[in-house]
């Protein structure tokens, strides 16, 4: 038997990561916000570190639209596609919707990996407290798993590298209005790098 056969995974979040989703929710705080989410599975302790959050779409995406994002990204980037993020539309919801766990199950349906991707759902409240300088009472993340019954439910350990240093810096980003395009801000004519959004990753990297 392996190692980590039946092991629940646990999730590693980079701060360039961490304020990416932060602010790409906080840009459309009125909507839904999808991404995708870029790194590594390591096999040997089902540890998944999320190196970076790519920005999709702010609204309920198609198959056409999640089908064209991946292969941009792909194309973009040699990390894999280790997972997906959400913010749901409502403050107060802090489960994912229909359309994220659909995405998680077609991620781990394509996946090469034998370890399942991870989806991260933006604790919306929480949220908005750590941007605006309180300390929230819950964690901003919830990270889940594959459950028994087949759905993205299982809660998962989940960390932020440098949680300070990335919350200063999303403090600072949303102070700063630093824009945060998705691709679907792109089709609509944003000049801003849904990919690598450079002013953003600048900020994360003099508090980190």
């Amino acid at each position: 038997m392996a190692a980590n056969e039946g092991k629940k995974s646990s999730v590693m979040i980079s701060p360039e990561a961490f304020v990416t989703m932060l602010l790409h929710a906080a840009t459309h705080g009125t909507t839904v916000v999808h991404g995708v989410l870029l790194g590594s599975i390591s096999s040997t302790d089902n540890l998944i570190k999320v190196e970076e959050a790519v920005p999709i779409c702010h609204e309920e995406p198609t198959k056409p639209l999640i089908d064209t994002a991946l292969s941009l990204v792909k194309a973009a980037s040699e990390s894999a596609v280790v997972g997906w993020y959400t913010s749901p539309e409502r403050l107060q919801d802090q489960q994912p919707g229909p359309a994220a766990l659909r995405i998680a199950s077609s991620l781990a349906a394509a996946s090469s990996n034998s370890s399942e991707p991870t989806l991260i759902v933006l604790q919306n409240e929480s949220m908005s407290q750590i941007l605006r300088g309180f300390d929230p009472a819950n964690l901003v993340l919830k990270a889940l798993g594959k459950d028994f019954g087949q759905q993205w439910l299982d809660p998962v350990e989940v960390t932020v590298t440098k949680q300070g240093g990335a919350t200063s810096a999303a403090q600072e980003a949303y102070k700063q209005k630093i824009p945060v395009a998705d691709l679907v801000d792109h089709f609509e004519g944003s000049s801003v790098d849904w990919i690598r959004n450079m002013p953003l990753n600048k900020c994360v990297e003099k508090h980190c």
